[in-house]
């Protein structure tokens, strides 16, 4: 008796163990996302490791998809930040003065008014990710995502930064915003 007790244990354990590992992974359809790693391969580029979850699978873009919508084009966003000499972190913001001349019809012959203005650059970095095949019954899709960053950094000056960075899917549903450690570069 004390030997079927013990079988049936191990056999309701065992299929207990098996269940476990056929059950379905389940994620909200809304992408999240996680920082990994940030390895600096040189002063000017680097690689950002991150993980992802997306309950129905939609992560990418295809080569022809969102090519006239300008909001969506890019599904990757990247704000880049540095730590200044107050051990502040700033956005890589810039700001160029520009002054345009500009000529306002007035009662007064050859009166010019001056415009000033601004461009700037927001050392937003915006990528693309290439569309994941999902062929899997259930489409819940989870990995990793490896972005090769080309001038990582607005100035080689910068030795401290840190990332914002957030993720579209197909549908449009933006991720949670990931913001990473403090970053010692070269």
């Amino acid at each position: 008796m004390n030997k079927v007790v013990f079988n049936i244990t191990v056999l309701l354990l065992l299929l207990t163990g098996l269940s476990a590992c056929l059950k379905k992974e389940s994620y909200p359809d809304i992408p999240a996302i996680e920082y990994k790693s940030f390895t600096a391969e040189n002063m000017d580029k680097a690689l950002l490791v991150f993980k992802f979850t997306d309950g129905d699978g939609d992560i990418g873009l295809k080569p022809t998809e969102n090519l006239t919508d300008s909001l969506y084009y890019y599904n990757l966003y990247i704000q880049t930040y540095y730590k200044n000499y107050q051990g502040i972190f700033k956005d890589t913001t810039i700001y160029y003065p520009v002054t345009y001349i500009v000529h306002v019809p007035t009662p007064y012959p050859g009166h010019d008014s001056t415009v000033h203005t601004t461009k700037v650059d927001t050392g937003l970095i915006r990528q693309r990710i290439q569309f994941i095949e999902n062929n899997n019954k259930d489409k819940a899709l989870k990995g990793e995502i490896y972005v090769d960053l080309y001038g990582y950094r607005q100035k080689t000056a910068h030795k401290i930064i840190k990332y914002k960075f957030w993720m579209y899917d197909r549908a449009k549903n933006k991720s949670n915003v990931v913001e990473t450690p403090e970053l010692i570069v070269p």
